[in-house]
């Protein structure tokens, strides 16, 4: 249903580098972590958030926080893990750890910069490094491509394209194994202030496979996740309601589906100073 694919988390890469990025107005949430395929904008300067997912107990017409939901718990329902991310002050990432139901970080990701541009994603797994990517730029600062190696014999296992229209609403992916045949594309469509709307996701012959999308509430946070199957029909919907810290940054979520599960996302947000 919400469940991250550490393989497809890797190649749901979808940020662009720049060359001269100031402190952000906003922080990315996106790429590699489990809303890699709906990237969240958080406003101002969060330096790390941690998100844990709980059971939601009914109480009267709303819900309180349970229990932790576990990691064995987390797969048979097929939702998110608990993760913390760390960002800098350009508003990306450089660290995101996925932790289990001890707070103990099992799988993460970090990011190596060089004059405040990324160069190289290390794949973490219990504390070795299984893979990295690498990444190319065009003469604006923008990836255009990117390299995924297994790092127990340095060898490329696939690599990515990115083209961009010139209004920056619609955004193609396409992937190739080791040998540069295509086996992937995915197509991302944003609205004119940047906010991320759907991905299409196909296969080598051009098929459709699957696709999810997002509708937004007044404060701009996702209210409603859809996603459709190979036939295009809606396979699963989730909605989200919020409570809202001082800068208008979600700490408190109920998560429905129409199956009836119920979960209590919270987060805790360190910001700059």
């Amino acid at each position: 249903m919400k469940k991250s694919i550490f393989i497809l988390l890797a190649i749901g890469f979808l940020m662009t580098g720049c060359t001269s990025k100031s402190p952000a107005a906003y922080t990315l949430l996106g790429d590699y972590t489990p809303y890699w395929h709906a990237p969240e904008r958080l406003i101002g300067e969060v330096e790390k958030l941690i998100e844990k997912n709980y059971w939601a107990v009914p109480t009267g017409d709303t819900f309180k926080k349970g229990n932790l939901i576990t990691i064995k718990e987390r797969d048979s329902l097929g939702w998110t893990d608990d993760f913390e991310a760390t960002f800098d002050k350009t508003g990306e990432s450089v660290i995101i750890k996925y932790l289990d139901e001890y707070n103990k970080s099992f799988y993460q990701w970090e990011m190596v910069k060089e004059n405040n541009i990324l160069v190289t994603a290390k794949e973490i797994l219990n504390d070795t490094i299984r893979g990295y990517q690498k990444f190319k730029y065009n003469t604006k600062g923008e990836i255009i491509e990117f390299s995924a190696y297994n790092s127990n014999t340095d060898t490329l296992l696939y690599s990515s394209s990115i083209k961009s229209n010139i209004k920056k609403d619609t955004i193609t992916r396409q992937f190739f194994n080791k040998e540069g045949i295509l086996f992937l594309k995915y197509i991302y469509l944003y609205n004119d202030e940047g906010q991320f709307l759907r991905r299409d996701s196909y296969n080598k012959e051009g098929e459709f496979l699957y696709a999810n999308e997002v509708k937004y509430n007044g404060r701009g946070k996702i209210s409603d996740l859809i996603f459709y199957d190979k036939d295009k029909k809606v396979s699963a919907v989730l909605n989200y309601t919020y409570e809202y810290d001082n800068m208008g940054n979600w700490i408190k979520a109920i998560v429905k589906d129409k199956m009836g599960t119920v979960v209590f996302e919270e987060r805790v947000y360190t910001y700059f100073e």
